[in-house]
């Protein structure tokens, strides 16, 4: 449409920057009401307010321009930022009230890593530059709670657009997030803690992204697979122990080891979920309640008197039970039907040796009863642990380890192999007996993450050094 003004307004209008017009008419209303509260004071739209309602209003109006100021001090949007940049936001977020927070941007945060994230313009829109997926469609055949929630929040799988990264993200609403949730995970880095990539506020949600744990947690694989092989066991306990030894060095007890939050990637395994973690500042950490997963418990914990890092190796040790027989400790003697808590036999019965898988290995065995002693105090640390003979075993003690791709790729040849040649006998071949080697324990973690690798090509398996 063409505008026509007469008396010089075109050469006017051509040359006029209207941004700077927009500025300073925003200046000028920004003293225009500097000037009214000066003169007037307050003014109230309601009438009839008492003075004590009053005063109660404008501590109200001052702690929410204290809480805007502080916001407005700092970089709008998503950015990029240090793991100091990334604490004071999730501070800030979450110590504000609820009515501060309806005045913030639709999208703003901090983030880590520039080389898997994108930030494009102050913005990391969710589903246009990074996409969610429910965990369970990246999966061929998933078991029952396959991606664990946390806390509070569930857990996606992400993929950066421009990056192609795949990332894990977990949703936490806004209500129930608390600024130790991140803490721990971006201050302490180590290759088998998960590493924090960023932290996102959009949708009244937060959204941390980190590594993603594409082979699943270690109750992922135990729900749809069934018990773990003892080398297979040896793998992820050295791993965590790894993961604990560092934290342990630095005062920090996890608070929840346990199946689901461990997650297995291709050449390590990771501990994930912080949310109780906690770190100590004199001997003996005393809680105000309890912390973990009652079925993991240590015997100290559940007395609330005070524990030590030595609570993480004992649960770690009802951990391995679970990974033998396929189902946490004390529930096979005590169903929980009938006992809707364990927190009265853990503290007179434990710990739960009697739940230990009769064909573990003596070695493993002793292992356990080290893990579970009763007393903190003579409980092996996680440096002890490291060097015990249960998981450093001979290496002619050690199975042959295939790479996880290549071992369902050889059976699969194998089984084509002896259908065409002995198509009646194939049931009765010594390959799928119940005393095969590999494949005793059907759908074993090695086999069932090989036929994950061949499907998605997500994951390529645990190092081969690791056992020859």
């Amino acid at each position: 449409m063409d505008y026509k003004y007469n008396n010089g307004i075109e050469l006017l209008l051509a040359h006029m920057n209207i941004e700077d017009i927009i500025n300073a008419a925003e200046t000028l209303y920004q003293l225009e009401e500097v000037e009214e509260e000066e003169e007037g004071g307050v003014l109230f739209e309601e009438e009839g307010l008492s003075q004590e309602e009053m005063d109660e209003n404008e501590e109200t109006g001052d702690s929410e321009g204290s809480q805007q100021k502080d916001y407005d001090d700092r970089d709008v949007g998503v950015r990029y930022g240090t793991v100091t940049d990334l604490l004071s936001f999730v501070n800030l977020i979450s110590n504000m009230q609820a009515s501060a927070l309806q005045h913030l941007p639709e999208e703003m945060g901090v983030l880590l890593n520039k080389k898997y994230m994108a930030v494009k313009k102050g913005r990391y829109q969710i589903n246009m530059d990074v996409l969610l997926f429910p965990w369970k469609l990246t999966y061929k055949n998933p078991g029952p709670g396959l991606v664990p929630k946390g806390s509070f929040g569930k857990v996606h799988l992400a993929q950066d657009t421009t990056t192609r990264k795949r990332m894990a993200c977990k949703l936490i609403p806004m209500e129930n997030f608390k600024a130790a949730d991140v803490e721990f995970q971006a201050r302490f880095r180590h290759e088998n803690i998960a590493e924090l990539y960023g932290a996102l506020l959009c949708d009244q949600s937060i959204h941390l992204f980190m590594e993603a744990g594409e082979g699943g947690s270690v109750l992922e694989k135990l729900d749809s697979c069934g018990p773990m092989r003892e080398f297979e066991i040896i793998w992820v306990t050295k791993q965590v122990l790894r993961g604990l030894e560092y934290l342990h060095s630095h005062n920090v007890i996890h608070h929840d080891i346990k199946p689901s939050n461990i997650v297995l990637m291709s050449d390590k395994a990771v501990l994930v979920d912080f949310g109780l973690t906690v770190q100590m500042t004199e001997d003996i950490y005393i809680p105000r309640d309890l912390r973990g997963t009652e079925m993991y418990m240590s015997p100290e914990v559940v007395l609330c008197r005070g524990h030590n890092t030595k609570t993480d190796i004992y649960s770690l040790g009802t951990t391995i039970i679970h990974m033998q027989t396929g189902s946490p400790p004390w529930v096979r003697r005590y169903p929980r039907t009938a006992y809707p808590s364990y927190l009265y036999i853990i503290h007179k019965q434990a710990p739960p040796l009697e739940d230990i898988e009769e064909d573990c290995s003596l070695a493993m065995r002793s292992f356990l009863e080290r893990a579970l002693e009763r007393n903190p105090a003579l409980r092996s640390s996680a440096s002890e642990l490291l060097k015990d003979e249960a998981i450093n075993p001979p290496r002619e003690d050690q199975p042959r380890c295939w790479s996880l791709d290549s071992a369902l790729e050889e059976v699969t040849h194998t089984m084509l192999r002896q259908q065409s040649q002995h198509h009646d006998t194939t049931q009765e071949s010594s390959l799928y007996s119940e005393d095969s080697g590999h494949m005793r324990r059907k759908g074993s973690l090695y086999i069932d993450l090989g036929a994950l690798s061949g499907y998605c090509k997500l994951v390529t398996g645990p190092p081969t050094s690791e056992y020859g």
